[in-house]
């Protein structure tokens, strides 16, 4: 049951060709061509136009009156069929852009499915199974069934008694004046949708509710089927592909074991029918084209999810990409900030293609900008608006960019991708398993390292396997329960997004928010932060994982500590994010424990610039000591980031010291503070790289007391 528009709907009736299916044009273009082959006269378009919604019968009598009754009307409505029938066994059916997404929430909000149709039981069939719409429906009632065509009401009160329900209780949609006349005078309520005919006043008065296309529908209908909630880990993605197509721009952890994932599961109702990623990886792109799926490995729940309609192109390749921007009706940007301008030349090149390929047209993209950085998408859109008018004139340039919607981000859910080492490990031992499968003998195994890079023969090897595998793979043969696991992922489910594109809306893992600068704050600060600093304690450790380090109860502590302080920091910067703040808190806490596959030495990199004042570590400090909190834990947080960033060579002495006096300058902090801090700071980066103080003695320490 639906209400819709103050009415309680319990069924649906479809028409199907005009309503459905793109097909009146094609019909049009088969009569005219068997008319043509067998009288030698074309069809009229204002013959045709007459006969839209008519059943057989009568558009025969309709013919026999322009054309002469010896006209051979069956013969020619034959021909069509078979033009008709070629013409969508080869291309498809034409289906309304919108309809499947219809189809599908009418169906999930309870109402019985009928189709009311002019054409033949044969044709309908054919059609319906073709498009993949028939599993919407519990009966079909076709024009060669009925004694009475359209517009007699006939039809759609068969349709209606067919699913037990009165005219008056279903929705019945039409496109054709003869198909709404059918339906207006069966009692059913009217809903028409603009196809070839222009609706004349007549037409308009008996339609209930009038749409200019399926999308239109839609819309609306959105507002009245509930948004369905966040999904458990392991709800299955919808089975129903809808006719969109979406873009990942970098197929790297967060891309391809993050938002493959959000955007298999969609609204709930259906998902995309492809999702197109980019990567520079060649491992990555054989591999998962070679069978069009893999998983990402979900390691606490013992769950491994399989992502489907995956096509993997070379970010090289700039003609693929420019196909994925004009293809794609949303694309996330999911690539590192130190790639931010090569990449956005070719974000502009895929822009631009867009903007020629829609023939200079309005047809926005939604653009995610998934950097997890505060001030992300300001800074992305000015290097795409830099490289467009590298390629066009200022004004164009603007214009592309005023036509799409661009949305900033927040990712909470940890995600590590696979070694190429790793990934060749599994595609070695797969491809014994197959072989052992195929010529029933066993195959010697090699122990391979873990080290990142493959040699020329592995290489070489990891093709010969990922050609053999797919050229032998087949429905129900072994390979189907081979999937390779590229990523591993934590099971944290949102993504926070700006509500800055009407697509959203009913995205099932998305919360939309209007202040996503607060919600980058509490990243940046309570969750990478934390985690920077737990990295850089548990290294100098010589912990390898996250996962591993929080069995050591002193980095467990401190991570605790951490959180705590900065939590503190963050309720009184934004208070009425303070749920927020418990919700993200908990959930990195989690993350922490089950992270074993989560290398300490990725989280940790960089140190310096996590280092910089307004960054995820010394913004924190900064907010501390603005409203005088404490700030030890911190504050011990920043020189194991220092001491850190020593050990690992990333800079000498005296320019790290150099880089803390900078930062804490930054901070404008009363002069004595600053002083005491620097002091400290540096006397204690000295001392434990000398040797002098033990990591083990400076966590002990009292530091607030001493700064006090």
């Amino acid at each position: 049951m639906l209400e819709f528009k103050n009415q309680i709907v319990h069924g649906a009736i479809f028409d199907m060709d005009g309503t459905m299916f793109d097909t009146e044009r094609l019909r049009f273009q088969t009569l005219q061509q068997a008319s043509r082959e067998l009288i030698g006269v074309e069809f009229s378009e204002s013959y045709l136009m007459q006969c839209l919604g008519l059943s057989a019968r009568s558009a025969e009598q309709l013919a026999k009156e322009r054309y002469g009754q010896d006209v051979p009307y069956a013969e020619i409505r034959q021909r069509a069929d078979v033009l008709e029938l070629e013409h969508v066994r080869h291309h498809g059916v034409p289906i309304k852009k919108g309809l499947l997404q219809v189809l599908e929430r009418l169906r999930k909000a309870g109402l019985k499915m009928a189709v009311a149709t002019s054409s033949r039981r044969a044709i309908a069939e054919e059609y319906l199974i073709n498009a993949n719409v028939y599993k919407f429906f519990d009966v079909l009632v076709c024009g060669d069934e009925i004694k009475q065509g359209k517009p007699h009401p006939e039809i759609f009160i068969s349709a209606a008694e067919k699913i037990n329900l009165s005219p008056a209780q279903c929705l019945m949609f039409e496109d054709s004046e003869n198909g709404l006349r059918s339906a207006y005078d069966a009692g059913g309520m009217t809903v028409l949708f603009k196809d070839i005919k222009i609706p004349n006043e007549s037409m308009l008065a008996q339609a209930q509710y009038y749409y200019e296309t399926v999308e239109d529908f839609l819309m609306e209908l959105n507002q009245f089927v509930p948004v369905l909630d966040m999904p458990e880990l392991n709800t299955a993605f919808p089975q129903t592909l809808n006719q969109l197509t979406v873009g990942i721009h970098g197929f790297g952890a967060i891309g391809g074991g993050y938002l493959a994932q959000v955007l298999s599961h969609w609204d709930g109702y259906t998902r995309p029918r492809k999702i197109i990623a980019s990567t520079r990886n060649p491992l990555y792109q054989s591999s998962v084209n070679a069978f069009g799926t893999y998983c990402i490995r979900y390691g606490q729940n013992s769950f491994d999810q399989r992502i489907e309609n995956m096509s993997v192109i070379d970010a090289h390749d700039l003609e693929q990409m420019q196909n994925m921007y004009i293809e794609s009706s949303l694309v996330a940007v999911c690539v590192p900030e130190e790639a931010l301008v090569s990449e956005a030349e070719v974000i502009a090149q895929g822009l631009y293609a867009r903007y020629l390929a829609y023939e200079q047209q309005d047809q926005p993209l939604t653009v995610l900008i998934i950097l997890n950085k505060i001030g992300a998408k300001q800074r992305v859109m000015q290097q795409i608006l830099n490289s467009l008018r590298m390629i066009t004139d200022g004004q164009t340039a603007q214009k592309i960019m005023d036509q799409h919607y661009f949305c900033d981000t927040v990712v909470n859910r940890m995600v590590s991708k696979l070694s190429d080492q790793k990934l060749y490990r599994q595609l070695r031992i797969k491809y014994n398993m197959f072989k052992q499968y195929q010529l029933d003998e066993d195959l010697s195994v090699v122990d391979l390292d873990d080290a990142t890079a493959l040699n020329a023969e592995q290489e070489h090897q990891a093709g010969l396997y990922i050609e053999d595998l797919r050229r032998n793979f087949q429905p129900s043969h072994i390979l189907q329960s081979m999937d390779l696991i590229l990523f591993n992922a934590e099971t944290d489910m949102p993504i926070y997004v700006e509500n800055n594109s009407p697509l959203l809306a009913k995205m099932r893992q998305m919360i939309l928010v209007d202040d996503i600068a607060n919600i980058q704050l509490i990243k940046n600060r309570l969750w990478n932060g934390v985690h920077a600093m737990m990295a850089w304690y548990a290294s100098l450790r010589g912990h390898q994982t996250i996962g591993v380090a929080m069995s050591d109860h002193t980095v467990r502590k401190f991570m605790h500590q951490a959180l705590a302080q900065v939590k503190h920091g963050l309720c009184y910067q934004i208070p009425k994010h303070a749920s927020d703040l418990e919700r993200l808190a908990q959930s990195f806490s989690e993350s922490c424990a089950n992270a074993y596959q989560d290398p300490c030495a990725r989280v940790g990199r960089e140190p310096l610039r996590k280092l910089e004042y307004n960054e995820r570590v010394m913004g924190s400090l900064a907010t501390l000591l603005k409203y005088s909190l404490a700030y030890d834990v911190i504050l011990k947080g920043a020189v194991l980031g220092y001491v850190y960033a020593l050990e690992q060579g990333e800079c000498g002495q005296q320019e790290l010291l150099m880089h803390l006096q900078i930062q804490l300058r930054h901070m404008a902090l009363e002069p004595q503070l600053y002083e005491a801090l620097y002091d400290e700071m540096s006397q204690f980066i000295n001392q434990i790289i000398a040797g002098k103080l033990s990591l083990q003695k400076f966590m002990q320490l009292d530091l607030q007391r001493a700064l006090s």
